[in-house]
């Protein structure tokens, strides 16, 4: 037992690193209420943290190479330690995003890549083909997990637990950390690419923020300026949004020259760019983005479903998720037996196909006035996901050389967190968008609301609506003092409208499913076992 210590060590870091990105998804409604937020704030607080995970998962690697991967691993460790702290005490939006977004995502990433290299420096052979068997049932454990270990937490306890577990663990950790082998950084330490650091943060970050910004300032025609200080931004009537995405893709193509200049020069980047001529490795970047983006983007959408159209609690939620949860699980250890007599192009590619067959089973599903009890379930979904995940992670890992491993890793890891928040921040705004049109039509079309109120109404709705329940709402035309008849209608309204969010949002999904299984058409097509 002794021997496998260090991976019981780093199989507990996993753990609490993916129950994280997860744990919170069925608390949704419960952060809304404590915190006196909105869903659109929780939205973003989420794909924050996926977004500075994908922005420092590089520079977790490249600080291993000049202080060790051991001393990198604790500190973030530590550091994602102070920051489930801070967001288990949270009293606001603010300081959830400080301790969970902020501080967390960079413990993660600085976590996430040295877990790797150091199974590969603790084992060798048949053992480390184990470990790494090991980290990856962890990880899918903890996906399938954290639906239900959030939603017994906030039921019974508070939301606030889910973060004091994760602090319990970390200081588990802090605890056995000493049998990590302490290693020796190389000599001459390797110099740290600033530049490529902050083009990295800037681009990433830019973009995603012209994406969640899209719903309260419009994505092309100004709803609004942005107002910063006394400055109100919105050149010429346009939204910032695209503004704020073309200047983040200009950072990203800047940085991706700037790397294949230090590449040339022999310097020390935070990528080698030209990783990316190994067959194979780019459409499964391509790949990986696509899975963690729509399994990310059901994870949030489908709580929010169940909570706020049906007012199912974080329990009843995270009960509803279980054959979503299990089938994932299933299948990805069925998919890693089938390694032996399918190549993983195939088996990625079946996941897809059966991911994509559940989520249009759920979309005829979802319909006006329908009862939880008629629903499709999320197993079928969980299932194509589960195939995906037994394979992709390993095909990706062994694209390149032992050499190139650590440095993939870093890659895959930023990919995999950008697909998370991209995923939460598009499917988030795409169904505020069809919610707004839905509504606004829905006013337009009501012979009950008079026709003076029809236009106030219709701006209201279009610089302010927010996902809500049915009594949220009622609550908020009560204070608003709406007759009893027209209250009733808006509700109604409402509520078909938001059904039809949901819809399109589960569509959207369904999109992103697609392009992933067009992109591995591009796969390897080679076994792995």
């Amino acid at each position: 037992m002794q021997q496998w210590g260090v991976l019981v060590i780093l199989s507990m870091a996993v753990f609490i690193i993916v129950i994280d990105t997860t744990i919170m998804n069925v608390s949704i409604t419960a952060l809304v209420d404590d915190l006196s937020t909105t869903v659109s704030g929780i939205q973003a607080a989420i794909a924050l943290y996926a977004l500075v995970m994908a922005s420092f998962i590089l520079m977790g690697g490249k600080l291993a190479d000049i202080l060790g991967k051991r001393h990198v691993f604790l500190a973030g460790l530590v550091i994602f330690g102070v920051g489930t702290s801070i967001a288990s005490l949270a009293s606001s939006l603010a300081v959830l995003v400080v301790g969970w977004s902020l501080i967390e995502g960079i413990g993660s990433a600085l976590m996430m890549p040295n877990i790797q290299t150091i199974l590969r420096g603790e084992y060798e052979g048949e053992n480390r083909a184990y470990a790494y068997g090991m980290i990856s049932a962890v990880a899918a454990i903890g996906a399938a997990a954290g639906p239900i270990l959030g939603g017994m937490l906030t039921t019974y306890a508070s939301w606030r637990w889910a973060f004091r577990l994760e602090v319990a663990i970390v200081l588990i950790v802090l605890a056995l950390s000493g049998r990590i082998a302490h290693d020796v950084p190389a000599d001459p330490r390797p110099g740290f690419d600033i530049v490529g650091a902050l083009l990295s943060i800037a681009g990433w970050s830019t973009i995603v923020l012209g994406v969640l910004l899209g719903q309260p300032y419009g994505y092309f025609f100004a709803k609004q300026p942005l107002t910063i200080g006394a400055f109100e931004i919105a050149p010429l009537g346009l939204s910032v949004v695209p503004f704020l995405i073309g200047i983040g893709v200009l950072l990203i193509v800047l940085l991706v020259r700037w790397e294949q200049r230090l590449e040339q020069s022999e310097g020390d980047g935070l990528f080698r760019p030209s990783l990316f001529q190994i067959v194979g490795l780019t459409p499964a970047f391509g790949v990986r983005f696509a899975h963690l983006a729509v399994s990310a983007a059901f994870l949030f959408l489908a709580p929010l479903m169940l909570q706020l159209t049906f007012g199912y609690s974080a329990m009843q939620t995270g009960l509803a998720l279980i054959p979503y949860s299990l089938a994932l699980l299933v299948a990805a250890l069925l998919g890693a037996r089938l390694s032996s007599r399918f190549t993983a192009k195939r088996i990625i590619q079946s996941g897809f196909v059966v991911g994509i067959a559940g989520l249009v089973a759920i979309i005829a599903t979802v319909q006006p006035g329908v009862s939880p009890g008629e629903l499709a379930s999320g197993a079928l979904f969980g299932a194509g996901m589960g195939l995906v995940a037994s394979q992709i992670l390993n095909l990706v890992l062994s694209s390149g050389t032992e050499e190139d491993t650590a440095e993939i890793a870093g890659l895959n890891g930023t990919f995999e967190q950008l697909g998370n928040s991209f995923g939460v921040a598009l499917v988030g705004s795409m169904v505020l968008v069809v919610l707004t049109v839905g509504v606004q039509q829905s006013i337009a079309e009501s012979e009950r609301v008079p026709e003076a109120y029809k236009v106030q109404l219709t701006a209201a709705v279009e610089n302010s609506i927010e996902l809500a329940s049915d009594d949220q709402l009622t609550a908020s035309l009560d204070a608003a003092g709406l007759e009893d008849a027209l209250r009733a209608e808006l509700v109604e309204g409402y509520a078909i409208e938001r059904t039809r969010a949901f819809r399109a949002g589960m569509a959207f999904l369904v999109f992103v499913a697609l392009a992933g299984l067009i992109v591995s058409s591009g796969l390897s097509n080679r076994m792995l076992a």
